[in-house]
């Protein structure tokens, strides 16, 4: 038996101590439960460690996903000049009005729930007359937004828009045209003539609909902000046929029938 063995063994049953060049004192005796503890630890250490981190990892990541709040029925995307963070209130009344308008629960919860995505972008315009205001954007984190903006909407994650009406003349080319889905041309219709002479609606500005009369939940939103749907082709792979279908039905409940 090695020297290191025989120390263990004399250290678990209680040895007697020298101190100095005075009298011996008995190590003070351990129960069972201590004494097989300390075995366990000797022999487990570095195996009951990494056992515990994932342990705690594993926890923490169950807590989190008991804590997340659930995700709703359809996503809405909203961007414009305005600041929806500081408005908690108003962004609560916003999404459960726009739930109302849910044609279906369609994850079968029991509960119409609209999530809306939202990022605050000025033009250039805007900037400039804002400055006359004394009001300085951060224009990095303005182009920040912007760019998350268009990413975020290629995801496929969302089809339904409100737009600043810039952003909306910019997203012109790649929104579905209103008035060839519906089959007639809404209330509210941002119209116009293609290249070939037919009348189109790529947008309808919400201050013209009944949403925007009848809720005053939807005025937190400027009467110039535009309704409109993205093309499945933007979206590129990331396109779903069943999510642009529920978005169909959603635009259609927002802008009111014929």
């Amino acid at each position: 038996m090695h020297d290191s063995e025989n120390k263990r063994e004399e250290k678990l049953q209680g040895r007697d101590i020298q101190l100095g060049g005075g009298a011996a004192r008995a190590e003070r005796q351990h129960g069972k439960l201590y004494l097989w503890f300390d075995n366990f630890w000797y022999h487990h250490k570095w195996k009951t460690i990494i056992i515990s981190f994932f342990a705690i990892v594993a926890l923490i990541c169950i807590l989190q996903m008991c804590g997340k709040e659930k995700s709703g029925d359809i996503n809405v995307v909203a961007v414009g000049p305005y600041n929806f963070i500081s408005e908690d209130s108003g962004i609560t009344d916003l999404k459960n009005c726009l739930a109302t308008y849910l044609p279906a629960d369609y994850d079968q919860d029991g509960v119409k729930k609209v999530d809306i995505v939202n990022y605050t972008v000025y033009s250039e315009e805007q900037i400039v007359a804002l400055r006359g205001q004394d009001v300085f954007i951060n224009t990095a984190n303005n182009k920040n937004e912007y760019d998350n903006f268009y990413s975020y909407v290629k995801t496929g994650e969302a089809s339904v828009l409100l737009l600043d009406p810039w952003l909306y003349e910019e997203m012109k080319g790649k929104l579905i045209d209103l008035n060839a889905l519906l089959g007639y041309m809404p209330n509210g219709a941002i119209s116009g003539v293609d290249a070939d002479g037919k009348n189109v609606c790529y947008g309808v500005r919400l201050g013209d609909t009944a949403l925007y009369r009848e809720n005053n939940s939807m005025k937190i939103l400027p009467e110039d902000t535009v309704i409109c749907l993205v093309t499945p082709l933007f979206m590129g792979k990331n396109s779903d046929e069943a999510e642009f279908a529920k978005a169909k039905d959603f635009i259609v409940a927002l802008i009111g029938k014929e």
